[in-house]
């Protein structure tokens, strides 16, 4: 079976990333995927296998499958114009 290589491109894109910031993150030594750099080519080549397995540590599991989000009823800001002349008459 052949195996899938993204470039830096599509694993940035990938990622939610610039192809920047994911170059920095490569100099800074910052936790990345394992990645190929054949001698003499001045592009990476980023195994999919290895990035799908990279990016399963990061999956947060949750007791239950579905979430449940709270509504918070929070103050309102200031009333307008409108409200405050309603209120003085």
């Amino acid at each position: 079976m052949k195996t899938k290589y993204l470039t830096d491109a599509e694993l940035a894109a990938l990622l939610g990333i610039s192809v920047g910031r994911l170059r920095n993150k490569i100099v800074n030594g910052d936790a990345l995927p394992p990645r190929l750099q054949i001698p003499g080519a001045k592009n990476r080549l980023w195994p999919l296998d290895a990035v799908e397995t990279w990016l399963q540590q990061f999956l947060i599991k949750s007791e239950n499958s579905e979430y449940k989000f709270k509504i918070s009823q929070h103050k309102r800001g200031r009333p307008t114009k409108r409200e405050t002349l309603n209120k003085m008459n």
